[in-house]
């Protein structure tokens, strides 16, 4: 993205049991995370935490789209 927008996306992770857990009592989580948005398409969301004096980032998160329940916009 040209000039990424400063987020926090929700989102909700997979979770596993290897135990006698009743079904009621599994339940994914969810999440909060913050970064630099950039790049979003019908499969991946992604976002940047840290981008250097040459425009490359580091510290990125992708999310796969379906996890993804809200993404919030900081104010410009």
């Amino acid at each position: 993205m040209k000039n990424p927008k400063l987020v926090v996306v929700e989102w909700r992770d997979i979770l596993g049991t290897s135990g006698w857990e009743k079904p009621s009592e599994v339940d994914p989580p969810t999440f909060w995370t913050a970064g630099y948005l950039i790049t979003k398409n019908k499969n991946t969301i992604k976002i940047a935490a840290t981008k250097d004096e040459k425009g490359e980032w580091s510290t990125i998160t992708a999310f796969p789209s379906g996890c993804v329940t809200k993404i919030n916009y900081s104010p410009s």
